[in-house]
């Protein structure tokens, strides 16, 4: 057999034993350590994460052996949860090691009931210590009909909400809403509403 047979033969086995080489692989771990269920998507595949709970996935790479592949590869998570304002993020999860990707909770949430025989059309927000709101928390072009609840995102802090009803025609405020990062605060509203302030520890005995 000639050199050039020989030297042809090599480059074969070399190509053949990368297609059969051993895979690179990595591990994605996501833990939903929010107050909420995380509802969005890993590498385009639509998944929900209970509070507490956690989502494995394991990503291919590339081959190893005798054809050097690459040793990483980032896939986009992305969703939100009531606590976790809208995110996507590129993440990096290396071959032959297991990523952890942690959700967090980054806000509260108000959970806003219509108990009143109207309409709410907008509901805006103030800090405690402003005299001007903000504007319009409702999605484009949503309402809260009679009965209906909307769930509203609110940086931690104290706030007083703005109601609007009955096409423009009624303004009222709740003042005095404290909310924290990760906490949910209840309101089922009608007209003359007072937020309840919260109930004083019992005292020691």
């Amino acid at each position: 057999m000639t050199k050039f047979g020989i030297r042809a033969l090599i480059a074969l086995a070399i190509f053949a034993a990368g297609l059969s080489g051993c895979s690179q692989e990595g591990t994605l771990v996501i833990k939903n350590s929010a107050s909420t269920e995380f509802a969005g998507f890993v590498d385009g595949t639509q998944v929900t994460i209970d509070t507490l709970g956690s989502y494995e996935t394991t990503a291919y790479i590339g081959k190893s052996l005798a054809v050097v592949g690459p040793d990483h590869i980032s896939i986009i998570v992305a969703g939100s949860a009531t606590t976790k304002r809208a995110f996507s993020e590129e993440v990096t999860i290396k071959s032959g090691e297991t990523t952890t990707f942690q959700i967090v909770d980054d806000t509260g949430a108000l959970i806003f009931t219509n108990m009143h025989g109207r309409t709410v059309n907008e509901i805006a927000a103030s800090q405690c210590d402003s005299l001007k709101f903000g504007p319009n928390l409702l999605e484009e072009k949503r309402t809260i009909p009679p009965g209906s609840t909307r769930t509203i995102q609110l940086d931690a802090g104290c706030w007083d909400i703005q109601i609007n009803y009955d096409r423009d025609e009624f303004l009222e405020v709740v003042t005095g809403v404290e909310i924290e990062i990760g906490q949910l605060i209840e309101i089922k509203w009608d007209t003359n509403y007072v937020y309840p302030p919260p109930a004083s520890p019992a005292p020691a005995r």
